[in-house]
């Protein structure tokens, strides 16, 4: 008689529990903004508690997509809550497989990826690759080879989980290379800084996995011989587009790999890419801040590395001062405060000049 009161018991408060996250779930999509951010915030607190039961109660109402609920970044936000919080034994594969494709559906529904439950479900697909993230790229791959409008989504994906999970993510950069270099090619200046942006946070996340004590080196003989290429080609056409952005974003790439590719490489290029980090210096504020950042990890590769002498002559060394040094003079006389929002101490061009 105990154990059917207290399994009675239990299955009441198993569907009370049921009915307030239901409630909650239904709430996220309430006419007032008050009232979906407290529905947020409360499932969000739940979620750690019964994060199968929150994922199960959202996956239903994501059925009909953004067009039939209200607020799917809600949802969204509220599942990649729930996810992270899940047991390894809980985070079951074809359950997760099922969840990175609502996420996925949802993504490539619209030809932007600007409005925020598409950023939201970004969100969820990179919780689900912290548990998975072979599973989480299986998806995102299946849409390297379909319409190109997905393309650019799918890399910021990538970027995000890069950088969220980059002793993850860089053992599998081969994989992601592999399916890139064909599209490189042919890709247009529109969407040349989205996968600019990408190679960056692939490259800062390789960075972060060879700092890690635990961590061996990332790159076999294929990956070197991807990177090369990929160095070349943003080197030699995209650093010449006339789409300042394209130049721009290019240029804050090349600055993350110039210490990934190789001696001789890196020794043919400073010819074309000083240059160019210069006269984007020379840019306003915010472009300077950028390419100086480059020139800096430029500068560092080039005359610091314990893998031979230094790459640059006093005479090409030279040419770098005499056009930092009037900039320098310039930001220094300049109020800094501006700097200083950015939590910087001193003008970016000051830093690379100190490099």
């Amino acid at each position: 008689a105990d154990l059917l009161m207290a399994s009675s018991s239990s299955a009441a408060a198993s569907a009370a529990a049921l009915e307030a996250v239901q409630v909650l779930v239904a709430s996220l999509a309430d006419d007032s903004p008050r009232a979906r951010d407290s529905a947020l915030a409360a499932l969000r607190e739940i979620a750690p508690l019964n994060p199968l039961l929150v994922l199960d109660c959202c996956a239903t109402v994501s059925r009909g997509g953004h067009r039939r609920f209200g607020n799917m970044a809600g949802v969204f936000l509220v599942m990649a809550s729930a996810v992270r919080a899940l047991d390894r034994l809980d985070a079951e594969r074809e359950f997760l497989r099922k969840i990175a494709k609502i996420a996925t559906a949802e993504i490539v529904s619209s030809k932007d990826f600007n409005v925020d439950w598409q950023r939201a479900a970004a969100t969820l697909l990179v919780a689900i690759g912290s548990h998975d993230p072979d599973l989480m790229m299986e998806e995102i791959f299946l849409y390297f080879s379909g319409p190109t409008s997905a393309l650019p989504a799918m890399l910021q994906i990538l970027a995000d989980f890069a950088s969220a999970e980059a002793l993850q993510f860089t053992p599998r950069l081969k994989d992601v290379l592999l399916r890139v270099l064909p599209i490189l090619g042919s890709v247009r200046d529109g969407q040349r800084p989205v996968f600019a942006n990408a190679l960056k946070c692939w490259c800062q996340a390789a960075w972060v996995y060879i700092g890690d004590a635990s961590s061996g080196l990332p790159f076999d003989d294929d990956v070197m011989s991807f990177m090369n290429s990929v160095f070349e080609l943003l080197l030699k056409v995209w650093t010449g587009s006339r789409d300042l952005k394209v130049r721009l974003s290019s240029v804050e790439a090349l600055g993350e790999m110039v210490g990934l590719v190789t001696r001789s490489q890196l020794k043919s290029a400073l010819p074309r890419i000083i240059p160019t980090m210069l006269d984007l210096c020379k840019k306003d504020q915010e472009v300077a801040f950028t390419a100086a950042h480059s020139l800096h990890n430029l500068l560092n590769a080039s005359l610091l590395s314990e893998s031979g002498p230094p790459l640059l002559e006093f005479e090409e060394l030279a040419v770098v001062l005499i056009t930092l040094l009037p900039l320098v003079s310039v930001n220094i006389s300049k109020d800094e405060r501006s700097y200083i929002s950015k939590g910087l101490k001193v003008p970016p061009i000051s830093k690379s000049f100190i490099c």
